[in-house]
């Protein structure tokens, strides 16, 4: 896959950009007929993405608000940063294990403000710190259903033809503009984007 690009200014510019635009997402000429409701591509290296995670908690907000039983679904994109591909198979051993909670802030803390993530091993540290030792976390790669859910995150971005991240698709069909979700505050940006997506569900 062609390197990724991405703008570390686009929520800032959303929030604080002045009078109407285009609606605020695009229409897929080819939807991506299996994909998941709710999809947001993401990477550990990805600035825009760790703020959707602490000054605009997005995802989390979006959860709530779904049906119960029903969630975003999550795919670590591998293409950016010297340790993506080690990063998708942890995210893949977090998502199958049920401890996406517990490793993604953490993660985000451990590769963008402490810089400590350099080796594969640094990783496994990190789930070490959330309860999952490493002989457990290093038998989870061998796993099938990880191994699967790995497979799976990359054929979505295929599918998909993701170029950028945070990247939230709706209904295999619609992709967010993060930079045309207007707001004057980060709650309000977190409200409207939620709002979009729900009504993008129903559309």
């Amino acid at each position: 896959m062609q390197k990724l690009s991405f703008s570390v200014g686009l929520l800032a510019l959303s929030l604080f950009s002045a009078g109407a635009s285009a609606k605020p997402y695009n229409t897929l000429q080819t939807p991506v007929t299996d994909a998941p409701e709710v999809v947001e591509f993401f990477s550990f290296y990805c600035g825009p993405c760790y703020m959707f995670t602490e000054t605009y908690p997005v995802i989390s907000t979006i959860n709530k608000a779904l049906p119960e039983g029903k969630k975003v679904a999550q795919y670590h994109v591998s293409a950016m940063g010297k340790l993506g591909h080690e990063l998708s198979e942890a995210w893949a051993i977090a998502s199958v294990m049920g401890v996406t909670e517990q490793v993604e802030h953490p993660l985000f803390i451990a590769v963008q403000r402490d810089k400590s993530i350099n080796a594969p091993e640094d990783i496994a540290v990190v789930f070490g710190k959330a309860g999952i030792d490493p002989e457990t976390y290093n038998n989870a790669k061998n796993s099938m259903m990880v191994k699967a859910f790995i497979a799976r995150q990359d054929a979505m971005v295929n599918a998909f033809k993701v170029t950028s991240t945070p990247s939230v698709y709706v209904m295999g069909r619609y992709l967010i503009d993060n930079s045309d979700v207007k707001a004057t505050t980060p709650e309000g940006y977190v409200t409207a984007y939620t709002d979009l997506v729900l009504s993008l569900i129903k559309k």
